[in-house]
């Protein structure tokens, strides 16, 4: 004790030790604060760790969430590496669990798993995956809030970064995901099926396998053994709720949900309200009609105040900027008009990831094999910058083309390039496994999980490789997760398996009798296909509101184009900040209300933000890039005009 690290930190006590290191209390006094240092054990200090190790972190610090430890440095002190991190008050779910052997009540599970699956979804929308999730990693804190620690030990998957590779196991066998037990490549998903472990052990008080002392034990039942039901071990867990974890618990990763950011509003839907950020009552639509408001349509006075367009919507706001002496309520009818077009900055806006999976036989004369692979090449061209692709070989285990690493490259003048190359080398194939190739797609596209996710098959192949049923299967696997759209080439493919992939994965069918042709339109409708993508956001949308100040959301309503209650659909993303799912499509407009509650005080003519309001773009199409903004400034007058 007493012993400084990195010239900066001093030692004061020892907080804990364990597999990955010691963790102990220090004092920063160029900042004036204590803050927990995790060391870990001087045998992962080689080289290949440490430099994973700063990377990992480069990135953990990135991550501002109120779920998450708070990460704010890392070095490396006589052989050891260490992380500096949020000093946090409180006991792990592990102690609490060791306490509560029948486990916790099932609204207290509900409330800390929803807050789990809010942290992890944050974390998925930044392509980072925890891999370790478990109770010993998960601290309760003051409030009964819940924060998901280490994410910079455990370690993460980052797109394209090249720092996991199959074969790397990490993880706690009580805890682990069937893939992650087998050494594959994991991505969100595994979190999931974690906190399906997590949530079974808090409503039960053990997780669904145990190690009996030996876990290859553990590690085979995660991987064959269907896990048994929280309700039969625990009366009174709800119908929906043992479904829920049932769905997390599947051993097919396709199986589960795709994104956390769902599975916290099936919680919050399932739980007793405790985790809304606001009440579960709410006063009605218009508290009084002596309420200054904001719209003559509703009888109110003020003026307008339009946001700056941005990514093509725009927003609106009329309300009352003036509030008497001690008045607190702000209400704002904020209007949201959907782009009517997509522009190339809206495209910007909305991430995208295609993959081209190409199954071109020898029947296929070469005139049309080289039609189709330039039509594909020309795709590829058009592009937008940044957008993220691959080009597929369709063979009976289906393999990558371009590039050759098992990911996607971002689209630019050098993978384009690189990507014709790689197309001036297709060779013919010999059969279609269509599920194999979708397997392959979906593969693919989870590490962009915060994109709108296209595959586009080109083939002149009956699937002769698989039967109905594997096909059938994969279908179900990847419903949901991604749209494909197929094109037959010529007439030796069959109708009835391309249309039960597009109709389960929603995509659009056609033939192209002749691509050579002078009439062949491939080139045209390969760009249309993916000008659609561009649209394909619109529906994925948030409203984002930032109270300054201490002020609170009371409710958010819809009015138009049907009135709606979206309070208790919101969730917390940030210090004073929520977002309500919302929806609008091209061309149109959404009407809300919103009722805020500002602190009192404050002098006369002062001008305060009551608000800041936004609309964010959410998974998966995006990872909360704003489309819109648009501040709600109040003046407090003794006499309002």
């Amino acid at each position: 004790m007493g012993m400084h690290i990195g010239g900066r930190y001093r030692l004061e006590a020892l907080l804990g030790r364990g597999g990955m290191g010691e963790v102990w209390r220090a004092y920063d006094p160029r900042l004036d604060r204590r803050v927990a240092i995790k060391f870990l054990p001087p045998h992962l200090a080689d080289g290949h760790v440490v430099d994973r190790f700063h990377r990992e972190a480069q990135v953990t610090a990135r991550l501002q969430h109120p779920g998450i430890t708070q990460v704010f440095d890392s070095g490396a002190q006589d052989g050891q590496l260490h992380l500096v991190m949020e000093l946090l008050d409180g006991r792990n779910l592990g102690e609490v669990l060791q306490e509560r052997a029948s486990g916790l009540p099932v609204s207290q599970a509900v409330d800390l798993a929803a807050q789990i699956a809010d942290a992890l979804s944050y974390a998925h929308r930044a392509d980072i995956v925890h891999r370790d999730i478990k109770p010993a990693n998960l601290m309760l804190v003051a409030g009964g809030r819940v924060k998901v620690c280490d994410f910079g030990i455990a370690g993460f998957v980052q797109a394209d970064s090249g720092l996991t590779r199959e074969g790397s196991l990490m993880g706690t066998p009580d805890y682990m995901a069937p893939e992650q037990c087998q050494g594959q490549r994991v991505d969100g998903r595994a979190d999931l099926y974690a906190l399906g472990c997590v949530l079974f052990a808090l409503l039960t008080g053990r997780p669904p396998f145990t190690t009996h002392g030996d876990f290859r034990v553990v590690m085979m039942d995660h991987i064959h053994t269907p896990p048994p039901r929280p309700a039969a071990l625990r009366p009174g867990v709800p119908d929906g709720l043992d479904r829920l974890i049932s769905v997390l618990l599947s051993k097919d990763p396709g199986d589960r949900p795709a994104y956390a950011g769902v599975v916290a509003a099936q919680l919050r839907d399932l739980g007793s309200g405790r985790t809304r950020t606001t009440p579960s009552t709410h006063p009605p639509l218009f508290t009084s009609p002596a309420t200054p408001g904001p719209d003559p349509r509703y009888g109110y006075t003020g003026r307008p105040v339009p946001a700056p367009a941005a990514s093509g919507f725009t927003m609106e706001a009329f309300y009352n900027e003036f509030l008497r002496p001690g008045a607190t309520e702000v209400n704002p009818i904020v209007t949201v008009e959907g782009a009517g077009t997509a522009p190339d900055d809206m495209a910007a806006a909305a991430p995208r990831a295609l993959v081209f999976l190409l199954g071109l036989s020898e029947k296929l004369p070469e005139a049309d094999f080289r039609a189709v692979k330039a039509a594909v090449g020309s795709a590829i061209d058009g592009l937008d910058e940044g957008v993220s692709f691959a080009v597929v070989a369709g063979s009976d285990y289906a393999r990558m083309l371009y590039p050759e690493t098992m990911r996607l490259v971002r689209a630019g003048a050098a993978t384009k390039a690189e990507a014709h190359a790689a197309l001036a080398r297709l060779e013919p194939v010999g059969a279609a496994a269509f599920g194999r190739w979708l397997r392959l797609a979906d593969r693919l596209l989870t590490a962009h999980g915060d994109a709108v996710r296209t595959a586009i098959l080109l083939m002149d192949l009956k699937a002769t490789a698989e039967s109905p049923e594997e096909l059938a299967a994969v279908l179900a696997s990847c419903a949901g997760r991604f749209s494909c759209h197929a094109r037959g080439i010529g007439t030796d493919w069959e109708v009835a398996p391309i249309s039960a992939i597009t109709t389960v994965l929603s995509g659009t069918m056609d033939i192209v009798m002749d691509p050579s042709g002078p009439t062949s339109n491939l080139v045209g409708e390969l760009a249309s296909l993916i000008a659609r993508t561009r649209q394909a956001f619109a529906r994925h949308l948030a409203l984002r509101v930032a109270m300054p100040g201490g002020g609170r959301v009371r409710y958010v309503k819809q009015l138009i184009p049907s009135v709606d209650d979206l309070t208790g659909h919101g969730y917390q993303v940030g210090p004073g900040t929520s977002e309500y799912p919302i929806e609008v499509l091209d061309g149109e407009s959404r009407e809300y209300h919103l009722l805020l509650d500002l602190p009192p005080g404050g002098d006369e003519e002062d001008e305060v933000i009551a608000a800041e309001l936004s609309i964010v773009l959410l998974p998966p199409a995006g990872d909360g890039q704003t489309l819109a903004r648009l501040p709600v400034p109040v003046r407090r007058d003794v006499e309002p005009t």
